[in-house]
Order: structure tokens, then C-alpha cells, then sequence
């Protein structure tokens, strides 16, 4: 820690000696402008936080989920790609790690416009990875713009405007199938593209089908020069999502594919169903101003089994939405300032009913949960010279809100409301064309979410009153360099101390069923490094390394006494080498292997995973042998070598292990006309 410490120190004295020492020997260098759009976070000259673009190749929209794409990046931890009834689980910096299912603490976004409720869940089954042309992630905090999220952004752009149809199929050994339509018109002034898509799954561990069903329709329209709008619209179905459950190391050992007993006695799983829709507005007055607006509404119908009876069974209907507003005010080159305000609302209806052997039983609650978001907040930046900077101000106040219809009483009805202000600092300095360096301070906070709220380990209706919004301030240095077209490095170290960190555990009395405490206080140090070298025209290599050392400073509840262990599944090393070869437009080959090193699964410590590699390959045609016509095969999990999937942190009876599936391989194919 006193090393990565060190490092951070010494990044920002450097950054600022060389800022001072060059200021004036090279003063006429102009400063690079380019535009990042993120959301409506719009800037130029160097970046003062870690940024990158993941864009998605063919063989990236042929996989089960996002996690391989995800995993090419330093920083990004996910798991759980092959239990459709939990969701990939995302981490960054390791916000995220300890959702059961789903994203938390982190900001996920859909074509400019969030996808994350207000209360901080995110959900990707509405997406399909056909539809993935690219993601933009931002790996520093950035609560002070985005609000409610610890761990920075993910951006998915989905489904690029063209003109014609597209047929897509891919077929797998695990008898997994896909098939999808794409049809696009792109004209002077109108855009629009449909994407149909069907995924079904069944893989190798028993129990765990899945199949899901998307529908995709974005619209952009140029009603002038100044003035532009897009629309879109969707809806998803996932009738079928089996949850096999994790198992025990003598379980795993004894027949890793095999389904934990009581989530097939309580027919553990999902069913799911939505319909989104959100339009956006960017109009500049002049060169001078931008007015950027947007609406977002989401409907989800969502049916669980849990494997157990009390509450065993939920029924949720979810409705959320809001609009957000946008004055960007550019005087020059120079200055670029921005206020805005957002509104947001959640509101739930959650039903727990006993789960009698996977039927549907005994009513046990009945609740409406709401959550209202308004905020505030401001950014400036000022390029002076070689030098972005960049301040970002915010202003939060978050209601949470109960109403018991079950119970006569009114004792767990109620509301709270949570005030919050957090700041970002940061610099950009171009030492020349080649090298730049940015250091960055900000604090950010995360609310419960709705679930972590409801799930009382008290087992009684209400909100778990003692569970606390985590806090956090956040320090970040770093640099990037690209000698030439071929050839960039990008560095960063990171040191966060948490307050009231969330975390989750499970208990004897509900099985399977995830509740959430705070840890007092807790800190990240990590360093992430990668590099990309384009060796020549047919030979590329990606090389990316994350170290991370997490851990509990005090963690006291009951008899238990955490503080000084390490964070649970997160590694303290992983890296990633991408091998791509480009035949001269012949076709396109990859190998991705991973490595990821022990880690423990629980909060004592007492449990630990040893570390394992993924190898998983690709090759698909292309434009030579046919500029309408794309085939490819992909391989994954090549050798064996990675036996987990997924681990279930603090899990009872030692449940902690969800097996990948084999070796297995696909085929592929995509035509155009």
C-alpha cells in the first residue's frame, strides 16, 4: 500500500514540476482537441480520468454475454456469464463485486441515456450482444456528474445506422442457438434501424436454460444543421432464466455440472419482461451554446423464485424514468462551461409469496417502494496553454419511500431522504504530442438499492433500517503515451477510502438469499496498465494488467471481527493477452488468455480460490472472400483451464462455486443485402 501510495505522490509532484519546468519552452504547442461524448458529458484536450473505448468485432457479438469484451479491459472484473437467472456481474475498481445479481455502483448507459434505475440497479438482459458496436468506459468516479455510482461509467452504443438487412445465426456445442434480423435505412436527414434477436441457452450444468427474446428501433432525425433528435424504442422477453445455485468444494469436486439440490426443489430461477423507450434533443444556438435534453422511461416485469419458502416467491413490477437538461456555454476555445439538473423516479411493487416446492403459496408482503432522484450540478473546464482542467460540482437529494399494504400496522411504513454534495478536481497536461499525463481527486457516494433495502435479514416486511449509504473519496494519476499510430501505453494508480462499505452475506434461516451490511470503513489501491502494439500490418498484440490490494480497515459485526482481511473475489493480479491477426482483409484470427490470481470468497478469509487461466480463440472471414457474407468459428475455455464461472460471496454451508462450462465451440454467420 505504502508502495502504490508512493507512486500517487510522486505522479502528481512530477505532473506539476513538469507542468511548471514546461510551461513556457513550448508554449506555442497547441493542445490536441478531441471530443469525448459520454451521456452529455462533452470535453476536449486531454482527459483527466481514466477513459477507453472497447469496440465490439464480430466474433465479440457472437458470445454468450459482454463479459469477454468486458475482460479485454484493466480494472473491469466479471463474472457469472453463464447463469442467465443472476446477470453478468460487473466490477470496476471493485464496485460492483458485491451484487448477487445484476450491476451495482456503476453508471450503465444505453445509446446516451441511462439504463441504471435511480436507486443504482442495472440490469443487461435488454441488450443484445448482436446489437453492441461499442462500449465507452470510465473507470474513475465520477459521482459528482453522474450521481449515484462509486465506480465510474459503462457505455453501450448499440446497433450503427446502414442501409440494407442483415441475418445473423450462431449455434453452439452447449446447445445454444441465436438468430436475428437487422434492417437499416440511412438517408441526408433520417436514420433508423430494427433489430430483432432470439437467444436461447442451455448449457452443461443441469438446470440452467435460458431464453431470451429483443426488439431494438433507434431513429435519428436532422431537423437542421443546429438541431438533432433520436428516438428509441425496445422490448425484451426472458420467459425461461434457471438458476442451478452454487455448490460446496466437496459438491464441486464430487460433479461440478450438477445442480444444487434445493434450487431444483424450489424451481429456482426467473422470468422477465420489459419495454423501454427515450429520446434526446442536442441543439446549438451557435458556436457558443448547446442545449442537450433527454427523457427515459423503463417498465419491468419481473418473477423470481428463490430457493426457499419463506418469501420464497417475488412478483416485482418496476416503473422508472426521468429527464435531464443540459446548457453548455462555450465564450472560446478555451473555456467550456455546463449546468444542468436531472429527475428521476422509481417506483415498485414487490409481492413475496411462500415458495412451496416452486408453486406459488402464501401471501408474506406486499409493498409499493418508490424513489425519487433530483439533482443538480455544474462542470467547467479551462485549456489553458498544455494544461485541461477540469472542476465538476453536484447536488443530490435522493428519497426513499415505503408503504406496506400486508401488514396493519404501520410500523414499516416510511420514508428517508439523503442529502448529498460531492466535488471532482482534476488536470490533463500534454507534455508533447506524444505523452500525456492527468491526475484527478473526487468524492463520490452510493445509495442501497431498493432490493439491498428490502431484504430485512429480521425476515419481516419494511426496509433493513440499519444499512447506510458508502461514501468515498477517490485519488487517481496517470498517464498515457503513443509514440506513433502503432504503438500507446496507458497507466494509472488509484487509492480509495470507503466509508460504510456495502456488503453482502448470506444466513442459516434463508439459504440462498443475499442481505447486505456495512463494513465502517474500508480502502483500494490498485495500478492498471495496458498496452497496444500494432507490430505490423498483420500482427497485433493487447497486454493488459490490473494489481489490486483491497481490504477491510474495520469491519465489527456480532461476534465476527473482518478488519485487516482482504476484499472478497476480487484478485490481486489479473492480466489479459490479445494475439489478433489481420490476413490482409482475408479474415481475422484472435487468442485472448486471461489470468486471474487467488482470491478469497468470503469476508473471514478462510476461504480462498486458487488462480486460473481462460484461453478462448476466434477466427471469422473477411471482406475478400465475401463483402456480404461473414463466417467464423469461436472457441471458448479452450484446454479446460478455467473451472468457475461465478462465486457467491459469504455463502452458507460453503456454497461458493458456479462452474463454466467446458470447452466448447460455436459457428457463426452473418449476411448482408
Amino acid at each position: 500500500m505504502r508502495m502504490i501510495r508512493y507512486i500517487l505522490t510522486l505522479t502528481f509532484m512530477f505532473f506539476l514540476l513538469i507542468g511548471y519546468s514546461q510551461e513556457n519552452q513550448d508554449s506555442s504547442m497547441a493542445v490536441q482537441i478531441e471530443e469525448i461524448v459520454l451521456y452529455d458529458i462533452r470535453t476536449q484536450g486531454p482527459l483527466p480520468w481514466s477513459y477507453s473505448k472497447q469496440k465490439a468485432n464480430e466474433t465479440d457479438k457472437f458470445q454468450n454475454n459482454v463479459r469477454q469484451l468486458m475482460d479485454r479491459q484493466p480494472g473491469i472484473q466479471s463474472f457469472n456469464g453463464e447463469n442467465f437467472a443472476q446477470d453478468v456481474r460487473i466490477s470496476i475498481r471493485g464496485y460492483g463485486s458485491r451484487s448477487a445479481f445484476g450491476i451495482r455502483g456503476i453508471k450503465i448507459y444505453q445509446d446516451g441515456l441511462p439504463l441504471t434505475s435511480p436507486d443504482g440497479t442495472s440490469q443487461l438482459d435488454e441488450i443484445s450482444v448482436f446489437d453492441i458496436e461499442s462500449v465507452d468506459i470510465v473507470r474513475s468516479g465520477l459521482a459528482a456528474r453522474l450521481g449515484n455510482a462509486g465506480g465510474g461509467a459503462l457505455s453501450f452504443r448499440l446497433n450503427d445506422y446502414f442501409d440494407g438487412v442483415q441475418l445473423l445465426s450462431r449455434v453452439n456445442t452447449l446447445g445454444a442457438y441465436d438468430g436475428g434480423i437487422k434492417y437499416g435505412v440511412s438517408g441526408k436527414k433520417y436514420k433508423n434501424v430494427f433489430s430483432f434477436n432470439h437467444h436461447f441457452f442451455k448449457g452443461k450444468r443441469d438446470f440452467s436454460e435460458a431464453q431470451n427474446t429483443t426488439l431494438l428501433n433507434k431513429t435519428r432525425i436532422d431537423i437542421s444543421e443546429k438541431w438533432q433528435i433520436s428516438f428509441t424504442h425496445g422490448a425484451y422477453h426472458s420467459p425461461t432464466g434457471k438458476d442451478p445455485g452454487a455448490l460446496s468444494a466437496d459438491e464441486f469436486t464430487n460433479n461440478r455440472y450438477q445442480a444444487n439440490a434445493r434450487n431444483i426443489t424450489f424451481d429456482a430461477g426467473e422470468s422477465v419482461s420489459g419495454l423501454l423507450m427515450s429520446g434526446r434533443s442536442i441543439y446549438s444556438k451557435s458556436d457558443q451554446s448547446t442545449f442537450i435534453s433527454g427523457y427515459f422511461y423503463r417498465y419491468r416485469d419481473f418473477t423470481g423464485r428463490l430457493p426457499f419458502m419463506n418469501g420464497g416467491w417475488v412478483d416485482l413490477t418496476r416503473h422508472f424514468g426521468g429527464f435531464s437538461n443540459t446548457y453548455e456555454y462555450r465564450p472560446s476555445d478555451e473555456l467550456i462551461f455546463s449546468i444542468g439538473q436531472t429527475l428521476e423516479f422509481q417506483s415498485d411493487r414487490r409481492i413475496l409469496s411462500t415458495n412451496n416446492n416452486g408453486i406459488k403459496s402464501t401471501l408474506s408482503a406486499d409493498q409499493y417502494e418508490k424513489v425519487l432522484n433530483a439533482a443538480l450540478f455544474q462542470q467547467l473546464q479551462y485549456n489553458y496553454k498544455k494544461w485541461s482542467l477540469h472542476q465538476m460540482l453536484r447536488w443530490d437529494f435522493n428519497q426513499y419511500q415505503l408503504n406496506d399494504n400486508f401488514n396493519n400496522s404501520d410500523k414499516n411504513n416510511g420514508e428517508k431522504g439523503y442529502k448529498n454534495l460531492n466535488g471532482s478536481f482534476g488536470a490533463g497536461y500534454l507534455i508533447n504530442q506524444q505523452i500525456t499525463l492527468f491526475s484527478n481527486i473526487n468524492t463520490t457516494f452510493e445509495m442501497p438499492t431498493l432490493n439491498e433495502l428490502s431484504n430485512n435479514p429480521e425476515l419481516t416486511g419494511g426496509f433493513n433500517t440499519s444499512l447506510n449509504p458508502e461514501t468515498s473519496f477517490q485519488k487517481e494519476a496517470g498517464l498515457k503515451w503513443e509514440p506513433n499510430t502503432n504503438f500507446s501505453i496507458n497507466i494509472s494508480a488509484f487509492q480509495i477510502d470507503i466509508q460504510d462499505q456495502i456488503t453482502g452475506y448470506e444466513i442459516k434461516d434463508a439459504p440462498g438469499r443475499t442481505f447486505y451490511r456495512n463494513a465502517s470503513s474500508s480502502s483500494r489501491t490498485g495500478i492498471e496498465c495496458s498496452a497496444d502494439i500494432q507490430i505490423n500490418t498483420y500482427l497485433k498484440s493487447v497486454v493488459n494488467y490490473t494489481f489490486s490490494k483491497f481490504k477491510y480497515n474495520e469491519f465489527i459485526t456480532g461476534i465476527s471481527n473482518f478488519s485487516g482481511n482482504i476484499q472478497p473475489l476480487i484478485p490481486s493480479h489479473k492480466w489479459n493477452f490479445i494475439t489478433i491477426i489481420n490476413a490482409d482483409n482475408w479474415g481475422t484470427s484472435q487468442i485472448n488468455v486471461s489470468y486471474n490470481s487467488a482470491m478469497f470468497v468470503d469476508d473471514a478469509n478462510k476461504t480462498k480460490v486458487n488462480g486460473f487461466y481462460e484461453i478462448n480463440g476466434a477466427i471469422h472471414t473477411g471482406s475478400k472472400i465475401s463483402s456480404k457474407f461473414t463466417a467464423g468459428i469461436t472457441a471458448n475455455n479452450l484446454f479446460n483451464l478455467m473451472d468457475y464461472s461465478n462465486f457467491r460471496a459469504n455463502a452458507t454451508l460453503g456454497r461458493y462455486y458456479e462452474a463454466a462450462s467446458p470447452q466448447n465451440f460455436s459457428l457463426f454467420v452473418k449476411y448482408t443485402f
